[in-house]
């Protein structure tokens, strides 16, 4: 007799990331980025504040491993990820991965699963433009069966299962595709 096969939620999706932007959000089990395509730029540390949202703050924070700490401020609801930024092909992105969750029941830690968002960045002075993959658009290419790396669908939402060099090769083709991306958030420099 086989072990029963874990069950993956949407809830279990949803718990895992930071409410940037509107919707649900596509996520993978692996990180985008690979010690060949890791960068750092400097100039995105600081604190960030949604243009249209006063109460939604982004503080990116050098971490001196040439890794990003990120913290989520929403209404004083504060959530921390690690975050790699990554350059695929000139289009910048940040890899975002959250911390541990502060709960001393290990049963419940245990039936978490912390995945991947994946986040395209554009800077101009001192506003940032945050989207991330759009997953009515990606849910439809996987109904459509167009979508050519391995995934679960998952009640509408969609789990990116590809390694990380099948998802470098997926954002390399729609990295410069606007339908495949959300409306972005603009965030603008804290003084």
């Amino acid at each position: 007799m086989t072990a029963p096969r874990p069950r993956i939620t949407p809830l279990l999706l949803a718990a895992t990331a930071c409410a940037l932007l509107a919707g649900c959000y596509v996520q993978s089990l692996h990180p985008l980025y690979s010690d060949r395509t890791t960068i750092f730029d400097p100039s995105l540390l600081g604190t960030w504040v949604a243009e249209d949202d006063e109460d939604f703050v982004f503080t990116l924070e050098d971490t001196t491993r040439g890794v990003y700490m990120l913290t989520c401020d929403e209404s004083g609801a504060t959530a921390r990820f690690q975050a790699v930024l990554t350059d695929i092909e000139g289009v910048r992105f940040l890899d975002i991965f959250p911390e541990e969750p502060h709960n001393d029941n290990g049963f419940y830690r245990d039936h978490l699963m912390r995945v991947h968002s994946i986040l395209k960045l554009e800077r101009m002075a001192d506003t940032l433009s945050v989207a991330d993959f759009d997953a009515e658009w990606l849910s439809t290419m996987a109904a459509e069966n167009k979508l050519s790396i391995p995934h679960v669908s998952l009640d509408g939402a969609v789990l990116l299962t590809a390694s990380t060099e099948e998802l470098q090769a997926f954002v390399r083709a729609y990295a410069h595709t606007p339908e495949a991306f959300s409306e972005p958030v603009r965030l603008r420099r804290a003084l």
